[in-house]
């Protein structure tokens, strides 16, 4: 009955570290993904940045040229730029929820690890 016993102990041991090392695998997998999602995202505000500086140059320009029909021209241009803004503050506000996740996500690796030892 105790060889039982003991060899159950150590199986239900067992189970819950591997049940503890996938949980600390599974929360590596969403660091992983949540780096790689920030730097999908990063390479989408370079791009906009990119985007805003062309479509700030061609404004410029309109602007320094005399024109009648500055107004129709700048339009276009002014309305590319405010929704090149609104999507870049869109992604840094994402960005700013992946570091609280990802905070939070290391948080609860330690406490794991913690229960494994």
């Amino acid at each position: 009955m105790l060889n039982i016993k003991s060899h159950l102990n150590k199986t239900v041991k067992k189970c819950v570290e591997n049940t503890v090392f996938m949980h600390i695998a599974a929360s590596y997998k969403k660091l992983t993904d949540i780096n790689l999602l920030k730097s999908m995202k990063m390479n989408e505000i370079n791009r906009l940045s990119s985007e805003r500086i062309e479509v700030q140059a061609a404004l410029d320009v309109i602007e320094t040229k005399p024109t009648n029909k500055l107004h129709n021209n700048r339009k276009p241009l002014i309305e590319r730029i405010n929704e090149i803004d609104g999507e870049i503050d869109e992604i840094e506000q994402l960005l700013a929820n992946l570091d609280i996740e990802k905070q939070n996500i290391q948080y609860e690796i330690v406490l794991l690890s913690q229960v494994k030892s």
